[in-house]
């Protein structure tokens, strides 16, 4: 209490000793002061400047203490004044940021009303993709025809467990010669194995990234995403982005563990694997394909060989990855 009305504690006991006996010699209240460590001189004077006591030649420490009905109170009614004065003040500055924030929400809707905002430095450019990345909620689509740099794979690896981590579903489409490289093929596998879905294909025809259906940023020169990018918000175009982006990944190879080939299952194998997807178990798979069941166990038992998988679920989880479903 004695702090939150501007009092330390030596000062509250020299009050709280001339309330008791207000008789108290300036001895004994400077005994007291001692006792805590304190001055008797520097703590009248605050007491006399909160108007805790007053000076008096009838008494023989020279001081009278005024009643805490009166005294406390008026402390603690300047604390509440006080208090609604900050609190005014800071309803004010609320206010003002709110003013402030609609402006510029004005401004940026103004800035990006148009079809296209061309971003040509590069620092911008980083800049405006990190904000588009952060604010995703559901799913960013790319197209990546560029090669990277060992530096250049390491802060991506950073940002996309970032992504992913917020349960941001990623689809991304790469070239076939990017598996040349190893450590960019270290990297596609890594990828995959985060939960994104990765593919690859011949060839791409821009480097673009889609942002939730609701934004994009395409680079201005179609391969080349050095030379600038723009930044697509127009719905129309965004749907037409979307639609080129799901054309490609239709054609595009899904990521397969190296060992692995693309589409190396047998007729059998890709009729298990459907019907395991719908649930049914082994007697019932051999039923519907009119194999024993020992045929449909020794069928799923080279496919759990072939692709590391250790249950029904994993397997489902790796065919559908490599494009088996």
């Amino acid at each position: 209490m004695i702090e939150e009305l501007g009092l330390t504690p030596p000062q509250w006991e020299v009050y709280r000793a001339l309330l008791w006996n207000p008789r108290a010699s300036r001895e004994e209240l400077a005994e007291i002061a001692r006792a805590h460590g304190s001055d008797l001189d520097a703590d009248i004077v605050h007491l006399e400047f909160a108007s805790l006591v007053v000076r008096s030649s009838s008494t023989p420490s020279q001081l009278r203490p005024v009643y805490p009905q009166v005294a406390l109170q008026r402390l603690l009614d300047q604390k509440w004044d006080l208090h609604e004065e900050e609190a005014k003040q800071l309803r004010h500055v609320n206010e003002e940021l709110t003013e402030f924030a609609e402006e510029f929400s004005e401004h940026r809707r103004a800035y990006e009303i148009s079809l296209l905002n061309e971003v040509t430095d590069p620092a911008e450019m980083t800049s405006r993709v990190n904000e588009l990345v952060r604010e995703a909620k559901s799913e960013i689509l790319s197209f990546v025809p560029n090669t990277f740099s060992g530096a250049t794979l390491e802060h991506a690896r950073a940002g996309d467990r970032e992504l992913l981590g917020r349960g941001v579903r990623a689809r991304s489409i790469y070239l076939d010669a990017t598996l040349e490289d190893t450590a960019s093929r270290q990297y596609l596998h890594w990828l995959a194995a985060q939960g994104a879905f990765v593919r690859t294909t011949p060839s791409l025809p821009v480097r673009m990234i889609v942002f939730d259906g609701s934004a994009a940023v395409v680079s201005r020169r179609a391969l080349d995403p050095g030379h600038g990018a723009l930044i697509v918000q127009s719905q129309g175009l965004i749907a037409a982005l979307v639609s080129l982006f799901e054309a490609y990944w239709s054609r595009a190879t899904p990521l397969t563990p190296s060992g692995i080939p693309r589409d190396s299952i047998t007729t059998i194998e890709h009729d298990i694997l459907t019907l395991l997807a719908q649930g049914m178990k082994d007697d019932a798979i051999a039923h519907r394909l009119d194999v024993s069941v020992r045929t449909v166990r020794r069928a799923l038992n080279q496919l759990y060989e072939r692709t590391g998988s250790e249950n029904r679920f994993e397997l489902g989880v790796k065919a559908t990855r490599y494009g088996w479903l």
